[in-house]
């Protein structure tokens, strides 16, 4: 399986199941360093999901939902363009 593909598939099962070991096989595997906070690093991966461009749809839209739903802003901007300030 592909780094994109495995991704992908980590990335889909953490949103739908949250089931959040295969993101943290795959960030071992790749040597990708994961947020001490859990929250930060659900965040992040909602964040992500947004720019997969083989994730569907319809899981795209639940993880910006996810995401909103903890206080973040589901999409990623350039440091200064509104960054919200988290201390997690």
């Amino acid at each position: 399986m592909t780094f994109a593909k495995e991704r992908d598939k980590a990335f889909t099962d953490a949103v739908v199941n949250d089931n959040w070991d295969g993101v943290k096989r795959y960030a071992k595997k790749y040597g990708v360093p994961l947020p001490k906070s859990e929250k930060v690093m659900k965040a992040g991966i909602y964040k992500a999901v947004q720019y997969c461009t083989n994730i569907p749809e319809d899981v795209k839209t639940l993880a910006m939902q996810k995401c909103v739903k903890m206080g973040f802003n589901p999409f990623i901007r350039p440091i200064g363009e509104g960054s919200e300030n988290h201390d997690d």
